[in-house]
């Protein structure tokens, strides 16, 4: 009976470390949701210069060899308005209704605008297609984007920018301008951007203040990680458990011999079928009922485990087979 209970409690601990991975991925994919889809690499680039947002992106363009990258200008008296360029690169968010913007999008002549479902905004539907005012015009609302719980998302619009358009109202002093990318890690594709933008300096983009500058460190999963190797350490305690009677079993037994040695078999095999049988039948039910982005840390754990597992049977047998 306690074998059976130890078996249960194995099952239970697959089941809670599915559910800690589970609810770290949630943590970390909202995270990156209220980064607005964008890398922890991103970096917001300083500058004074009065250069037109459009005029920006016309230079941009026309520099040559420049790795992907994103461009972000919030206002600076309302970060929840963003204004959007994209260089072979697209950060795909959540849509709620309509698509996200393309490629072609930052090439075209009008603007285009997705947003949040809690953007305070105000969206007109005349008829069957939304506009909101920006910038004294209207433009048309291609998507709705949102996230539970990723209230930075849910309450931003973005609006495309093209080399294509006309002059915007903001300059480059007026926002905050945000990179992502490859070229943030390439440092000639940097150096070029940085040039033209006029960056006297730059820092990491932290999305969590209007500057983009300062903030506390958010929980991004951390304690469910550290529960996850608790519960690893609960899985080898109970597979001595296991062990211990099955220990005192083979101690005890007058056998010799070849019967001994297949007495002793015999309980190895007991032994595996309590620890192992829990983590396939956890692993099904993690596998149907629990939604895992991270699957490699799930699959690390359960590999580490059921190695320790065989290992920690294999030793005990073979340091009663020596103590003999």
């Amino acid at each position: 009976m306690k074998k059976i209970i130890s078996s249960i409690i194995i099952f239970l601990a697959i089941l809670l470390t599915g559910v800690a991975i589970s609810k770290s991925d949630s943590i970390k994919y909202n995270n990156t949701m209220n980064r607005l889809g964008m890398s922890e690499e991103a970096v917001v680039l300083k500058s004074n210069s009065k250069k037109n947002l459009v005029t920006a992106v016309q230079e941009l363009n026309q520099t040559k060899k420049l790795s992907s990258y994103q461009v972000i200008f919030f206002e600076k008296s309302n970060s929840d308005i963003g204004y959007i360029y994209g260089h072979g690169k697209v950060n795909k968010l959540p849509i709620i209704s309509g698509r996200y913007f393309s490629i072609d999008d930052f090439t075209s002549q009008i603007p285009f605008a997705v947003q949040g479902k809690t953007s305070e905004i105000e969206a007109y539907k005349p008829q069957s297609q939304s506009y909101i005012k920006v910038d004294n015009r209207y433009i048309s609302v291609i998507g709705n984007i949102g996230f539970d719980g990723a209230d930075i998302l849910n309450s931003q619009t973005l609006v495309s920018l093209s080399p294509n358009q006309p002059k915007s109202k903001y300059h480059i002093n007026q926002v905050t301008t945000v990179l992502d990318g490859q070229a943030v890690s390439n440092k000639e594709s940097l150096n070029k951007i940085k040039k033209v933008l006029h960056v006297k300096s730059m820092h990491r983009y932290v999305p969590q203040t209007d500057d983009f500058t300062n903030a506390e460190t958010t929980n991004n999963g951390e304690l469910y990680l550290v529960g996850i190797v608790l519960l690893l350490f609960l899985i080898v305690a109970i597979d001595f458990y296991i062990l211990v009677p099955l220990k005192y079993d083979l101690s005890r037994s007058n056998l010799t011999g070849d019967l001994k040695n297949n007495y002793r078999n015999g309980l190895l095999i007991r032994y595996l079928i309590y620890t192992l049988l829990p983590f396939v039948v956890g692993f099904g039910v993690v596998s149907w009922k629990i939604v895992i982005i991270s699957h490699g840390t799930f699959n690390l754990f359960m590999t580490v485990s059921i190695i320790i597992t065989i290992l920690v049977g294999l030793s005990q047998i073979i340091f009663v087979k020596r103590s003999e």
